[in-house]
């Protein structure tokens, strides 16, 4: 990134327009090896991804708040579905820390909630409770993971300020202390060379990671 070229980003004018949360989900969205291409396109299209997933969550506490049944034949075969979700999601992570692949993954646990609670819905019949409190585990343990949805973004413009800016460093910082933690070397690296593009360096001592801005 280069101010001369004209695609220099700060922190500050991205949160301006993006929620926090938007943006960390951008970057987990990407494989650390690979370029970031902080687009507006490519801000608003990881806007969007995620109020998909929001939504699903949302669409899950509907489910739970329902009176619960036993199991049917297609619930228990869901039930193995969401097993399998969840290992695939833990193998990409396995792999390489492949977050683009584990989201896929999240996405397809997405909508087999959807589809769930729809034909729940339609067929007027309550919901395998076992189902659903796997449905909450596994998306509740990926949305953590990740890094995500675990409390209610605000709006950008309620946002503005040197907050939203602190805020965001600071999950960075995190994601690269577990990185560091699980000897993941090359994520932790990469993590300080973001922050350093858009103008954050950061300095380890014997009480913590320190931050400033260039």
């Amino acid at each position: 990134m280069s101010k001369s070229l004209g695609n220099f980003f700060m922190v500050i004018d991205i949160l301006e327009h993006y929620d926090p949360e938007t943006l960390r989900f951008f970057i987990v969205s990407t494989h650390y090896r690979s370029p970031l291409d902080f687009s507006d396109a490519r801000l608003t299209e990881a806007q969007k991804s995620l109020a998909r997933l929001r939504q699903a969550q949302e669409t899950l506490g509907e489910l739970s708040e329902m009176l619960s049944a036993g199991p049917t034949a297609e619930s228990l075969a869901l039930r193995e579905k969401v097993k399998e979700l969840r290992e695939a999601f833990m193998e990409a992570m396995r792999d390489d820390f492949n977050t683009a692949l584990a989201i896929s993954h999240m996405f397809a646990l997405a909508k087999e909630i959807n589809i769930y609670h729809k034909a729940v819905v339609d067929a007027g019949i309550k919901p395998d409770g076992k189902l659903v409190a796997m449905f909450n585990d596994v998306f509740a343990e990926t949305c953590s993971i990740i890094g995500v949805l675990e409390k209610t973004a605000a709006p950008a413009a309620e946002e503005a300020g040197d907050s939203k800016e602190a805020e965001l460093v600071e999950m960075l910082i995190a994601m690269r202390q577990d990185a560091r933690k699980n000897k993941n070397y090359a994520l932790a690296d990469e993590l300080r060379n973001k922050l350093n593009e858009i103008g954050i360096v950061l300095q380890d001592t014997p009480q913590g990671v320190k931050w400033s801005k260039q």
